[in-house]
């Protein structure tokens, strides 16, 4: 009878844990992650263009590392990569808007790439910071010899933010 009710118990628990994780965003916190933290230090990338393979692991700091797989929120701009007629389904995430025109190209540790999950998009919104939930992979994406990425979310939701992104300053 104690292992039938053991059995019982786990597969209740089982359940509640699967029911609880049925849709993104439901019931998860997300914890609010500023600029400072994510490029607040000298990033060399593993790998160039010639040796098409890595020589050495690249080294993020540990309070970077710790941060792959939570669910975290974002704020910055959109600058976006894929879309379907004003739907974006994919964008780099930037701290600020100096990526346009005569801006300077951030490094590989200040920005985000998003996909919009779920295969859906959101509006374009260039011109005011935004702010983006959802879990956060972090570590070099290699193609043919080149970083691609750093930083790559799913969001499981794009807003409007109010006021200024996190870690943002004046120049």
């Amino acid at each position: 009878m104690g292992r039938l009710r053991t059995r019982a118990w786990l597969l209740g628990v089982g359940a509640v844990l699967l029911l609880g994780c049925e849709a993104p965003g439901k019931g998860v916190v997300y914890k609010a992650v500023s600029w400072k933290l994510l490029g607040n230090f000298p990033y060399r990338p593993s790998v160039t263009p010639r040796m098409k393979t890595s020589s050495k692991p690249s080294i993020l700091p540990q309070a970077v590392r710790d941060l792959a797989g939570q669910p975290l929120r974002l704020t910055g701009y959109m600058m976006p990569v894929e879309m379907d007629g004003r739907e974006v389904r994919s964008f780099v995430l930037v701290r600020d808007q100096q990526l346009c025109c005569f801006g300077r190209m951030p490094a590989l540790n200040e920005w985000v790439l998003v996909r919009v999950g779920q295969g859906g998009g959101v509006d374009m919104n260039m011109d005011e910071p935004i702010e983006v939930e959802g879990s956060l992979e972090v570590g070099e994406d290699i193609e043919e010899g080149a970083v691609m990425s750093l930083y790559r979310m799913v969001a499981d939701t794009v807003k409007l933010s109010e006021g200024k992104p996190k870690g943002w300053k004046a120049n």
